[in-house]
């Protein structure tokens, strides 16, 4: 409903109406009362991106209207794709016309303090970053934004989401190792980055494992970091004997280096969240482009004026795409090998 047609409806001006919804003294306070009432029964919702760029109008203290959006991260925490993912979304919202603050959240704010200062600061929508703990939750008065969270750490309230496909991602990496001969594909992880991915990157993992014959079967080593030692992924490496292990990024395991060093025999390796720089092949999980998506969510809500928690929540799924690298060297192929890929290709 337009303000047009509940002006009509009260048999008002559209000034007088205007004038009643914003508590302005240019009308009586017994009149403010009655037209907000009637607005209420009647389902009227005002326009925020409309009624946000109207006040600064009225107010003459801007050149350009530009509505804001917030970035929401835990603070002194630091992931290595986090910074790809701003980028993305910082690149997005200025295409859009918005404007993107980085706001660190979780501990060092409350709920109502948090949203007493996103709302000063004119924010419509947010975006949730990573937190900290795997299957945390955010308190905010979610009525009053659009919003939209990266990956699955924020279990509550469901909202839009993006991810990163955790289960293409390791196929992905899987296929290109048998591609470059390897036969015996290992995947190290840690118990919380499982969590992270809902579990999908054992579940792929494991999926792939079953394609092959017995005698090409790595079995998973999944170590909690408070459980993590040279020694345990030195004694699974020494059972286990795979031609390349897979990580999911790297200094997820520290000392993994100097472990391969000392091996008796060698040991490739890739890592499923490879950034720029890494000196190892991988999957680029394309952060900027969740951080693009993070925004079109925030933008298409703002533009149907859509707020709160949603009804069905959206998850939209980045695939990733490999990185090759001169470390990943090719292995001597054979015929059954190759008849072995055809099978794990077409799965």
């Amino acid at each position: 409903m337009t303000l047009g047609k509940l002006a009509e409806i009260l048999v008002l001006s559209k000034a007088t109406v205007s004038y009643a919804l914003r508590n302005s003294p240019m009308v009586s306070t017994k009149t403010q009362a009655w037209v907000q009432k009637r607005a209420a029964e009647l389902g009227y919702s005002p326009n925020p991106v409309a009624s946000a760029f109207l006040q600064q109008v009225r107010s003459q203290s801007f050149n350009r209207y530009q509505a804001n959006l917030a970035f929401l991260i835990p603070p002194n925490v630091h992931y290595p794709h986090l910074s790809g993912i701003i980028k993305g979304a910082h690149e997005r919202a200025v295409e859009l016309g918005y404007g993107l603050d980085v706001i660190p959240c979780e501990k060092e704010y409350g709920s109502a303090r948090l949203t007493k200062l996103l709302l000063a600061r004119g924010i419509l929508g947010i975006v949730i970053g990573p937190l900290s703990k795997v299957l945390s939750r955010l308190d905010l008065d979610w009525s009053k934004f659009a919003s939209a969270t990266y990956g699955y750490s924020m279990e509550r309230p469901a909202i839009h989401r993006v991810v990163h496909h955790h289960c293409h991602g390791i196929r992905t990496a899987f296929r290109m190792c048998r591609r470059k001969g390897f036969k015996r594909i290992g995947f190290a992880l840690s118990a919380e980055s499982d969590l992270r991915s809902n579990r999908l990157w054992s579940a792929g993992y494991l999926g792939m494992q079953h394609m092959l014959p017995k005698s090409e079967q790595v079995n998973l080593l999944l170590t909690s970091y408070s459980k993590w030692s040279p020694e345990i992924i030195e004694k699974w490496i020494l059972r286990e004997k795979p031609d390349i292990i897979l990580f999911h990024a790297l200094g997820s395991f520290p000392e993994m280096g100097n472990v391969l060093k000392r091996l008796p025999f060698r040991v490739s390796h890739a890592v499923l969240g490879h950034e720029p720089g890494d000196p190892c092949a991988g999957i680029d999980q394309q952060s900027s482009l969740s951080g693009r998506l993070l925004v079109d969510l925030l933008s298409t809500q703002i533009r149907h004026n859509e707020r709160g928690i949603p009804q069905t929540p959206i998850l939209s799924m980045v695939d990733g795409v490999w990185v090759d690298h001169p470390s990943c060297a090719p292995l001597p192929r054979r015929r059954k090998h190759q008849l072995q890929e055809v099978e794990l290709e077409s799965w």
